[in-house]
């Protein structure tokens, strides 16, 4: 009697039957390490986004404070500025009340003064007819035997210091004599520099002038 095992032959052929038609499924271990080089991936990105965050903060720290230095410098030197701007304007004033203060002694004193200085530049044989003052300008006539002795008496009125300016206006020959006419300025050779000194302090605590546009 011939026996044919049918139930292996029916295991073999299930065996060699594809499930449904779909491959061998993928390895589980495989996937997860797939999904930890993806985390370990992100957190890095994360870590150099956040040190980068950091240090670019810091930075940022770092300029704001220099900035509120330097602006607080700035501060200061304004402030030192303006002492230095009023004490200036303190002293062109009471310069220029100094200057007033000894222009008006001088104008109570002139008179005297001017003609004690006349008296001593008058040389020999020059003889004044007359003689007029205003504010410091002065107008005078006279009489010469020569020219030559009117010269002397205006190179000897610039040596006295108080007339900084002297000239023959005139002359004309009359009678073996000379008229001649002098203008000149009467003027303290103190006073003088004082106030020029005080101008130059004005002149230059005076605002500049603003730009040509």
């Amino acid at each position: 009697m011939i026996r044919i095992n049918l139930l292996g032959a029916e295991r073999a052929a299930k065996e060699r039957k594809p499930r449904g038609g779909v491959g061998p499924a993928p390895s589980a271990p495989g996937a997860l390490q797939s999904y930890l080089l993806l985390a370990l991936f992100a957190g890095g990105a994360l870590l150099v986004c956040a040190a980068a965050f950091v240090l670019k903060t810091n930075e940022l720290k770092r300029l704001d404070a220099r900035i509120a230095a330097d602006e607080k410098r700035m501060r200061d030197l304004q402030a030192i500025k303006a002492q230095v701007d009023a004490f200036q304007q303190k002293k062109a004033m009471l310069e220029n009340k100094v200057a007033v203060i000894e222009k008006l002694q001088l104008a109570q004193k002139s008179p005297v003064h001017m003609l004690d200085e006349i008296s001593k530049a008058l040389p020999d044989y020059v003889w004044l007819t007359s003689m007029d003052e205003t504010a410091g300008s002065l107008k005078f006539a006279g009489e010469s035997n020569s020219l030559a002795a009117v010269a002397d008496f205006i190179s000897a009125l610039q040596r006295a210091g108080w007339f900084p300016n002297v000239e023959l206006a005139s002359s004309q020959e009359q009678n073996n004599l000379y008229n001649f006419n002098l203008t000149g300025i009467f003027r303290d050779p103190e006073v003088a520099a004082k106030e020029k000194v005080a101008a130059e302090a004005a002149a230059r605590m005076a605002p500049p002038a603003p730009p040509r546009r």
